[in-house]
This record gives C-alpha cells, sequence and structure tokens, in this order.
C-alpha cells in the first residue's frame, strides 16, 4: 500500500513536471524530441496506466488514453500520430529556401511573412524599395544605356520609406516655377566639362561657388544642418522646398559645416534670428581670410535651357536641379540613366542633385554629370550620369544657382 501510494506519488510529481513542459498537446515537441516513442513500444494503453511510458528529456511521457486531458498534456510526442492516426500537422513552412516555424515568421525582402496551417505562407505586399525582379527587368532591358544592381542599404525597406527618407524636396513651388530665366550668351562650349574639387565633393552648390568666387580663399563646407534646423515653415527630414533654402542662405546666411556638423535630424536652430556675426556664434572664418558675417548668397535665379545650363556650369560653376524620381533609380549602378517601364505604376517623389557637368558618348548619347547625397557606395561613386538635352525626369525644368557674397579680400590702397 505505502509502495502503491508512492507511485501515485509520483506520477503526480510527473504530471507536475510535465505542465510546463507542455501546455495540451505540442505538435513541435516533435521537432526537438522526434522518438521514436509509443511506436518504439508499439504499445497504446486503455485508460491510465503508469506503465505505458517512456523517459524524455528528464521526465516520462505516456502512450495510454489518461495522457491526452485537453489542457494538460502529458502525451508521447508520437502519441497522437501512432495511436490515434492522425496525420501530423504541418507545423513548418518553406519559403524562399528557408524553413519556419508556425509560431515564427520570416521576411521576404522588407515584408513579413507568416506560417500558417498547411504550411502555407502568407506574406505582406508592400512595395519594397527595390527587388529581384525590378534589377533583373532593368538589366534585361537591351541598349538601355545603363544597368542595375542590389544595394544592401535599400534591401528590406519598403519604397513609401525611400520616397519619405531619401528624397526629401517637395515640388516645386509657384515661386520657382514663375522665376524669371537667366539666358546665358555663348558662342562655344566644349564637348565635355566637369570639374576638379567639386567633383567628388558633397558640399552643397553655395559651397562650391564660394570656393569658385572667391578662387580658393574660402573653400569652406556650409552647414546644411544649419538650413535644416533654422528654415521655418518647412518639415525637416521630412522636406522641404528649394526656394525656400535659397531665401535662408539670401536673407540670413548660414555658418560652416565644422561650427554647426550635421546630425541628421531636425533640431532646435543654434543660430538666433537676424544674427550676423560668426565669432558671436562661437565660429570662425576660413584661415587667411578676416570674415566675420555669416555666408550668404544673392537672390536665386533659374536657368532656361541646356546651353543655359551649361553655360552657367561652365562659367560659374555648379548647379541644382530638381528630378523626379522612379523607382528604378534607387538601383542605378552605372551608365546614362533613363527612366525605365520597369517600374510602372510605382509612385514618384522629387530629389534634388547637384550638376556638375556634362559630357557625350562616342555614339554621341549626351548626359549629365550629377552628384547625389546618398553616399559614395551608390551610382558611379556617388555620382550619376541622365540624359541630357531630352529633359528626362524634369531635370532640365528647375535648374537653380545664386552668386555667392565672397568677402572683399583686397583692401583699397590708402592716399598719402
Amino acid at each position: 500500500m505505502i509502495f502503491k501510494d508512492s507511485c501515485v506519488s509520483t506520477k503526480i510529481w510527473v504530471l507536475f513536471g510535465m505542465i510546463t513542459l507542455v501546455v495540451s498537446f505540442d505538435h513541435t515537441l516533435k521537432d526537438d524530441f522526434p522518438g521514436p516513442y509509443c511506436s518504439r513500444i508499439n504499445q497504446c494503453c486503455n485508460d491510465r496506466q503508469d506503465g505505458c511510458s517512456l523517459p524524455i528529456a528528464s521526465t516520462l511521457c505516456y502512450c495510454d488514453e489518461f495522457c491526452d486531458r485537453g489542457h494538460v498534456s502529458d502525451c508521447c510526442p508520437d502519441y497522437r500520430t501512432f495511436c490515434l492516426n492522425e496525420p501530423a500537422p504541418i507545423q513548418s513552412c518553406l519559403h524562399n529556401g528557408v524553413y519556419f516555424h508556425k509560431f515564427n515568421t520570416t521576411r521576404d525582402n522588407c515584408n513579413e511573412c507568416r506560417c500558417l496551417d498547411g504550411g502555407i505562407v502568407d506574406c505582406d505586399r508592400d512595395l519594397c524599395l527595390t527587388d529581384d525582379s525590378l534589377i533583373r527587368n532593368v538589366n534585361s532591358i537591351h541598349r538601355l544605356g545603363w544597368s542595375a544592381r542590389k544595394y544592401d542599404e535599400w534591401w528590406g525597406h519598403k519604397y513609401a520609406e525611400g520616397l519619405t527618407k531619401r528624397l526629401g524636396t517637395k515640388e516645386p513651388t509657384y515661386r520657382v516655377k514663375a522665376m524669371s530665366r537667366l539666358h546665358n550668351i555663348v558662342d562655344h562650349l566644349p564637348r565635355s566639362w566637369c570639374g576638379s574639387s567639386w567633383v567628388i565633393s558633397t558640399a552643397s552648390v553655395a559651397s562650391d561657388r564660394f570656393a569658385i568666387q572667391s578662387r580658393g580663399k574660402e573653400v569652406i563646407q556650409l552647414s546644411p544642418q544649419n538650413i535644416l534646423s533654422c528654415t521655418r515653415r518647412q518639415q525637416g527630414c521630412n522636406g522641404g522646398h528649394l526656394d525656400a533654402a535659397w531665401r535662408y542662405l539670401h536673407k540670413q546666411g548660414v555658418v560652416d559645416e565644422s561650427c554647426y556638423p550635421y546630425v541628421g535630424y531636425r533640431d532646435a536652430c543654434k543660430i538666433p534670428y537676424n544674427s550676423r556675426s560668426l565669432r558671436s556664434n562661437g565660429c570662425r572664418s576660413y584661415s587667411g581670410v578676416d570674415r566675420d558675417e555669416l555666408y550668404t548668397v544673392g537672390p536665386a535665379y533659374s536657368l532656361n535651357n541646356e546651353t543655359d545650363i551649361m553655360a552657367e556650369i561652365f562659367m560659374s560653376g555648379p548647379v541644382q536641379a530638381t528630378l523626379t524620381v522612379h523607382r528604378d533609380f534607387f538601383s542605378y549602378s552605372g551608365g546614362v540613366y533613363r527612366h525605365t517601364a520597369a517600374s510602372r505604376g510605382s509612385p514618384v517623389g522629387f530629389h534634388s542633385v547637384k550638376l556638375i557637368g556634362w559630357g557625350e558618348e562616342h555614339d554621341g548619347n549626351k548626359y549629365w554629370i550629377a552628384t547625389n547625397s546618398w553616399g559614395t557606395w551608390w551610382g558611379e561613386h556617388g555620382n550619376f550620369r541622365i540624359l541630357r538635352g531630352s529633359n528626362e525626369c524634369g531635370i532640365e525644368d528647375y535648374v537653380l544657382a545664386a552668386w555667392p557674397n565672397v568677402y572683399n579680400y583686397f583692401k583699397p590702397k590708402s592716399i598719402s
């Protein structure tokens, strides 16, 4: 009698331990403890039989009817398939060569995928920033003139993220569209033109023009963070209008990058409104130049056509252009870009880039050379070429520039 009570106590202790192991019948237990169990002893017991058990992990599992009690089960992993002849439920799914369990998820590029009953995979259907199909379609178009590639920086991100976080330029306002167009009178322009120091520079158009117009005396990088944080009625990292940025440079002026470093988000403006002094803001002028005024430019102006843009770059330095960005542009790897049908139907956004030169292919294919702001990992070391003369993606519609207010470097001689 004592022995029997001891066995009952042991069974109760085992059942208590199994509660933590399995809550109801856990089909996934077979993945960790494949067995066999009931099939090994070739026995399924009626009612409750303590001897109808097998060791599993640090406890016991059972092949009797009592083991299957609903909310608390201590059945062996193969009890239902062997004793009840039930088909083993599919507990894992296969997607893109990856197996994952019903209670887990996996990712397909930018979309989350779930494993449903029967091994069915259910994935979100959001449009990704790039994908294999887009890249394959672009590269399959013969005589396109440019190639696409897979960028790890884009993979796993939704296209909507790219439009809001990687572009940021708003559609040109009426103020920009109504600007008077400057016409440059020039007879002869070289077939190819590209600058030197600013070709790989990430500085703004205004920074390059300061270096050019000062004849190298003020080679500074103006602070984009100053403009981002201090320009009013704009959306910071979520976008802004080019005319507002140029107007701030013209009316208020900015400091250089070393004095107001880029942090990548819109923080509180650190330069008091109407402050005109570098020193009062803790900034220093360029070495060898006794400047105390913030860096300002004249009113922005718009260029009229292809020839005017070329002449402006040739005579005065880089200009700023706005283009319509299609989804295939994100995958650009090299060559002369033109929009393709590979991303037909996808939403578009606006983006501002710096035009630094132009050129012409051996087959007569004309192009602009532009510097993007995404980094040297993208495109042709951060640059790209795009068709010239055909207003590809509207890149010749709204081209802006401004004259920098350079310091008066030469003091007039005193009259004795």
